[in-house]
């Protein structure tokens, strides 16, 4: 075997370890029961075009496509940049079998922005480093997308709107998912990732500890869908309740 298909078989184990780990993290949120309406597996919350099935067939068909931004990530030697506007490339593709596996409905858009954008990261961060580290994707992530988000935001105020973010960034200054990235995705790593860890360092229920994570999101998160359906003053409501449930449920479902 020569050298180069050494590279390429080990680029290759390396991103779809990487592309199923984002597979299995959309069932994982799928599967987590119960959640304030959202699809579950007990029911399918506000969402009567879904369900656990449709989002089991996004999943699957989406897995391919992480697999892929994974292997970009690893193999491509360009800049950060370019290595974003790549896999946005593959992204597009990837929503578009997103839609033929689910009957054209959007069950995982949001997540193919930002799973794909740390599936690519992490690809990048083992290439590099020779690992995945937090250090390392938080950096990189950042380099990847900060430029360009701000120029597609600063644009945002010229052009008319044609997606939920667009028509919140307009109405309201939401910056959205791009905000969101802009910042490093900073409730991930604040929030949602120190409640996990923590879960699992005391062995609690992997359910109850997802539902934990949820919230704490909830909490810090300007979410899209709740801004478009019922403005700052929903929003406001939701994040409020979230931090109160939030502290009971610390204090007595663990």
């Amino acid at each position: 075997m020569s050298v180069t298909q050494i590279c390429n078989a080990v680029s290759g184990k390396i991103a779809v370890h990487i592309g199923t780990k984002a597979w299995q993290a959309l069932l994982e949120e799928v599967y987590t029961t119960p959640k304030p309406g959202l699809v579950d597996l007990y029911s399918s919350g506000a969402h009567q075009d879904m369900d656990v099935r449709t989002f089991e067939k996004s999943a699957h068909a989406l897995r391919p496509y992480f697999i892929r931004m994974a292997y970009q990530g690893y193999l491509l030697n360009c800049s950060y940049e370019e290595l974003f506007r790549q896999i946005r490339r593959t992204g597009m593709a990837a929503e578009q079998a997103m839609f033929q596996a689910t009957g054209h409905v959007n069950t995982h858009k949001g997540l193919i922005f930002t799973l794909g954008i740390y599936c690519a990261v992490a690809g990048r961060c083992a290439a590099e480093r020779g690992q995945v580290i937090e250090e390392g994707l938080r950096t990189i992530q950042q380099r990847m997308t900060v430029r360009i988000l701000e120029r597609e935001i600063a644009d945002m105020q010229e052009k008319a709107a044609v997606s939920h973010g667009e028509m919140n960034f307009q109405k309201y200054g939401a910056a959205g998912i791009r905000g969101e990235a802009i910042q490093g995705y900073r409730p991930l790593w604040e929030d949602a990732l120190p409640v996990l860890r923590e879960g699992i360092r005391q062995k609690k229920d992997d359910n109850a500890v997802k539902l934990q994570t949820l919230f704490a999101l909830m909490r810090r998160i300007e979410d899209s869908n709740i801004l478009a359906r019922g403005g700052p003053v929903t929003l406001r409501k939701v994040r409020e309740e979230s931090a109160a449930f939030l502290l009971l449920f610390c204090c007595c479902a663990m």
